[in-house]
């Protein structure tokens, strides 16, 4: 454990006025965290995420950080002494004893300082922090990023406020390696076409003079399975190992998550084990293959829409789940307990893939270790998102190493699934091409290091859709966000929303009395229903909580995300906060449900339904999210439990408002995730009020014979009247005489506008 301290200065030799002993802030032990939050922690600022204290960091963002402390290096016969640092956030320069031992910029590189030249002294190590790279002449939006390989998330998004860290997010060892080593080791693999063979290669890159370097694999139960040794060199070290039969890694519910463990030992001269490694490894084999109807009719016959559907080990699997995004602003506070907390909520949720979107950091080790070990799959962005980036050599040169370094650590991991270049870059606010420099290195810095894992430059791509972002009324058609995506013909739906208040309780914590009063008097909408009055002035208001925590502005010029205007609109008009967010959760939930469920209505055509998103890295007020910071469940998660269950019966519903006396018409589908058929049965369809006078009317009786494995079977049609005196909100529930099946909808009533 270090002794660190911490003050600020104007520059990168000019002394801070005051330096702080930060050791009962840290985040961790071995971590001294973001300066930002040690200065919070300290008292010199004040707690970020209640009402409009964020503001008060953004001079954080012009200073340099200097971290200091002073160790001993001790000289050790047969060892060398080093200090590693995990993780910088973001340009840093580290000296010891005044002198310069590492200069650089990205935060997923670790940055190991020799300090051999120390040994038996006691030296002053600093690292100084950098102030935020930001482009020249841009206004402070996520525009400043677009310069730097630094997650542009934190210069603000639509649910994350502008606070941009800055720090040592990682942990700091010194540490002490032996001469005769084994520095590194990695291990790549092929699967025969019929999976039945696995040829391993083990690169270890060893110092010093060694004998023998030993590699081998163990089962599940300690058992060797397959070996190789060679003599050793000084340098790079192949070693090719055969396993027949390999037992393999599946995503969750789909078979076994099998690991096994990869040994390397190296050996001195007289024969002691002078240095080991081992790593856990799950062998898959996974493609991204061509959507049903993905190829353009006619001659010549060409690729009409990008692959987008899995394939893990030949199965196809349809893809649900959700966009993860950093759990905390800041990188330190995301620990172990936190990723569990989060993956288990998503595999509860029957869920089998994140999209670990482009904005955010790239998550610990500890995180890809658990969807290993649990099954979830993993689509891994690089930090770029929603920018061009440009074609400029300072920033390829870092974008290649941070890229390089990140496919190495993670390539192991059996639950990445899928390499992607960042969010958005092909959109019209971006501007990026296939042919930008940055994509090109990206393709080759994957296919350089982890061959056999697909890869593709961005999302949306060709065939695939992104939103809407809406519930029951989109702002541009005023058509229903269903009765949208319904009509559509996607590949897949890598980000859709359903905003929603969240609780009024939740919301109470991070505001005050005074400024949680202001909330209708903000709701003021010019006559054509959709924006706020006064919203040339907007920007003068955005000190209040309501905006800064994302209810309202959040991202478009309309009612986004609180959608007051929505509730109004299908419940009634009210002047009480509480009951609007009772009203808006049920909505989120209910839009959530058939969304999910109309993609996989449509599977094999539609492939993957991820909806945006699955968490926030602080408290936003309202947003599309299904779990609020840091691990609160909203009421909608729950629906979207029930609409990705394995093995269901859902409405085909292109719409969820139905006007009294209307006949309406809904395909009836059996929907089977599992690769075991599922057996057929009966089933009954109701119709029930949600008032006080609560009634129940039975609309038909079915049955359907045995559903295939990994389908979507459509087994009838419903047709229906809708009573004149439906209540405000009302329910169509499927029963199946397997009640695990049954499911149901919350409908409402289409009143005159």
């Amino acid at each position: 454990m270090l002794d660190w301290k911490l003050g600020y200065s104007d520059g990168l030799d000019e002394e801070p006025e005051e330096k702080i002993d930060i050791m009962p802030y840290m985040s961790s032990p071995d971590t001294p965290g973001e300066a930002q939050l040690l200065w919070h922690k300290a008292g010199r600022l004040p707690d970020y995420n209640y009402g409009s204290n964020v503001l008060e960091y953004r001079w954080c963002e012009d200073v340099w950080w200097h971290y200091e402390t002073t160790l001993t290096v001790e000289d050790r016969p047969g060892f060398e002494p080093f200090v590693t640092f995990d993780c910088i956030d973001y340009r840093y320069t580290i000296r010891v004893d005044g002198n310069i031992a590492a200069d650089g910029e990205g935060m997923f590189t670790p940055v190991r300082v020799p300090l051999s030249a120390y040994a038996g002294k006691t030296v002053k190590l600093e690292c100084i922090v950098h102030p935020v790279p930001k482009v020249k002449g841009v206004p402070a939006t996520r525009d400043q990023a677009r310069e730097s390989v630094k997650p542009p998330v934190s210069y603000g998004w639509d649910w994350h406020p502008r606070l941009v860290p800055s720090g040592i997010s990682g942990s700091v060892r010194l540490e002490y390696l032996p001469k005769i080593r084994i520095d590194s080791c990695e291990i790549t693999y092929e699967l025969s076409d019929d999976l039945g063979t696995a040829e391993l290669r083990i690169s270890a890159e060893t110092v010093g003079s060694a004998h023998t370097i030993v590699a081998f694999i163990t089962d599940a139960n300690g058992d060797t399975v397959a070996s190789d040794a060679v003599r050793a060199v000084t340098g790079r070290n192949e070693l090719k190992l055969t396993l027949k039969s390999p037992k393999l890694w599946w995503p969750a519910r789909q078979g076994e998550q099998y690991l096994y463990t990869v040994h390397t030992e190296l050996f001195s001269e007289n024969g002691d084990l002078a240095s080991e490694c081992s790593k856990e490894l799950g062998l898959r084999r996974v493609r991204l293959v061509m959507n049903a109807d993905g190829w353009e009719k006619g001659f010549p016959k060409s690729q009409g829409e990008y692959p987008f559907t899995l394939e893990i080990n030949g199965r196809k699997i349809f893809c649900k789940g959700s966009n993860f995004v950093s759990p905390d602003i800041f990188y330190s506070l995301n620990t172990p307990v936190r990723y569990r907390q989060l993956v288990t909520l998503a595999l509860d949720a029957n869920m089998n893939i994140f999209r670990m979107w482009g904005g955010s950091p790239v998550n610990k080790p500890e995180f890809f270790e658990l969807c290993d070990k649990l099954g979830m799959m993993v689509w891994q962005e690089f930090p770029l998102a929603c920018n061009n980036y440009p074609d400029k050599d300072a920033y390829l040169t870092v974008l290649e190493k941070e890229a390089t370094s990140i496919v190495k650590r993670l390539r192991e991991h059996p639950s990445v699934v899928l390499w992607c270049g960042g969010n958005e870059l092909f959109n019209s606010w971006s501007g990026m091409t296939n042919q930008s420099l940055a994509l090109r290195i990206l393709d080759r810095v994957t296919l350089a290091y982890d061959r056999w894992t697909p890869f593709i430059m961005t999302s949306p791509i060709y065939g695939v859709a992104h939103g809407p972002y809406v519930n029951i009324v989109d702002d541009s058609t005023g058509m229903e966000a269903i009765t949208l995506m319904t009509a559509s013909d996607h590949t897949a739906y890598t980000e859709f929303g359903c905003p929603g208040p969240a609780q009024y309780d939740y919301i109470r914590k991070y505001i005050s009395d005074e400024d949680l009063g202001t909330f209708f008097e903000l709701q003021t909408f010019d006559p054509n229903g959709k924006t706020h009055a006064g919203l040339a002035n907007l920007d003068e208001k955005l000190t209040n909580p309501w905006f800064l925590h994302h209810a309202i502005k959040a991202h478009y010029p309309y009612d986004t995300w609180f959608r007051v205007n929505e509730i109004y609109r299908y419940f009634h008009k009210t002047d009480s906060l509480e009951e609007c967010c009772e009203l808006g959760q049920i909505i989120q939930g209910a839009c959530y449900k058939v969304m999910f469920g109309q993609a996989r209505i449509k599977w094999p055509r539609t492939s993957m339904a991820v909806n945006w998103d699955f968490n926030e890295p602080w408290p936003c007020f309202a947003g599309n999210s299904l779990i609020a910071y840091p691990e609160v469940v909203k009421p909608a998660y729950f629906d979207v439990k029930q609409a990705l269950r394995d093995r269901m019966l859902a409405l085909d519903l292109n719409r969820l408002r139905y006007a009294p006396g209307e006949e309406a018409e809904v395909g009836i589908y059996a929907l089977n995730d599992l690769p075991d058929a599922l057996s057929g049965g009966d089933f009954e369809i109701t119709l029930d009020f949600d008032d006080a006078d609560e009634t129940h009317t039975e609309l038909m009786r079915g049955s359907f014979s045995e559903i295939p494995g990994t389908s979507s079977v459509k087994i009838g049609t419903l047709k229906f009247k809708v009573p004149e005196d439906v209540s405000k909100t009302f329910r169509l529930t499927i029963t199946c005489s397997d009640g695990e099946l049954s499911e149901s909808y919350t409908l409402f009533r289409k009143d005159e506008e």
